[in-house]
Order: C-alpha cells, then structure tokens, then sequence
C-alpha cells in the first residue's frame, strides 16, 4: 500500500477510531495516543493490508486491541477511576433536556465494558452486526444479546431518573 492510498482509504476513519477509542478509555489524551499508535501499528502492515477483506472493521479492531491493552497494563488505575465514576440524581420531579442528555451519557459509561462497547460501535457508529462480531471477535449473536442488554439498561436508568429518581443509580 502506498502512501497515498493509506491516506485515501485510513486516514479517512481517524475520526472513527478516535471515537472508538474515546469510548473505551473516556480520556482525549488516551484516545489520541491509542489512534496514533494504532495509525503506526496499520502503516507498518501496510503490506499485508490487501489481503484484509473488511478494512474498516480490521481497523476498528487494532484500535480495540490497542485500548484493551492499555487497560490490561493499567488496570488498577482504571477501576479506581470507573467507581468514582457513578450516578448521581436530583430529586426533583422533571429533569431538563440537558439533564437528560447527560443522564443519558452516564447511563451509558456505567455499562459493564462488553455492552458498553457493542452499544458505542452499534448506535454510534451504525455499524452492522458483522463489523461488531468482526471488531469484537465475538459470535453475531452475542452482539446481539450484548446490544439487547445494554438498551434494557440504559432504559431502566432513564426510567428511574425520569419516572422515581434516586439517590444512587448503578448500572447492574
């Protein structure tokens, strides 16, 4: 692959991968060192690339691998921070659409990691379960099952931060 073609058919998904990454590390700084190394990571396999059927979903995937092994190395610091990371409600009984939209976002950061990450990767960036399974090296049906989950929480949160409201809410 030459550089032109690397920047005609990569470079146009840095802003997917930055997202991508984003989503699983919520940290800018993490995110554009991960999209970088994994820019790298593409360019040195630059010859093999032609051999890869589904590009983008191969693409997807290092920037994937690249972020579980950046938690996996920083594990710890990770759950210290994923628990100062929780929910908190008012109590009043309307909620602006402001309030909604950052409810929502909480919501979705207190996913467990795998729903977390099928939910980004299905209504973020509209990808087809294939590309998921493909990213996730995971059956199409546990895509599925993940994305089901992931809805019926979020669901419930926003059900309880609209409808009871609660001093505490926790993704289970």
């Amino acid at each position: 692959m030459s550089k032109g073609t690397f920047h005609k058919n990569i470079m146009p998904l840095a802003d997917r991968m930055y997202r991508y990454a984003f989503s699983m590390l919520r940290s800018n700084d993490l995110a554009q060192d991960v999209v970088q190394d994994s820019l790298m990571r593409i360019w040195d396999k630059r010859m093999t690339l032609s051999s890869i059927q589904y590009l983008d979903a191969w693409t997807m995937k290092v920037v994937r691998n690249a972020c579980l092994d950046y938690i996996r190395r920083n594990r710890f610091t990770a759950f210290e921070e994923s628990h100062e990371n929780s929910l908190f409600v008012n109590q009043g009984d309307h909620t602006s659409y402001k309030d909604q939209h950052s409810w929502f976002e909480e919501a979705v950061k207190a996913l467990p990691d795998k729903q977390h990450e099928v939910f980004h990767l299905r209504e973020v960036e509209a990808l087809s379960y294939r590309e998921i399974s493909e990213i996730m090296g995971i059956g199409e049906s546990d895509v599925k099952v993940n994305l089901h989950r992931a809805r019926n929480k979020v669901r419930e949160t926003m059900k309880k931060v609209n409808d009871y409201g609660t001093n505490r809410v926790t993704a289970g």
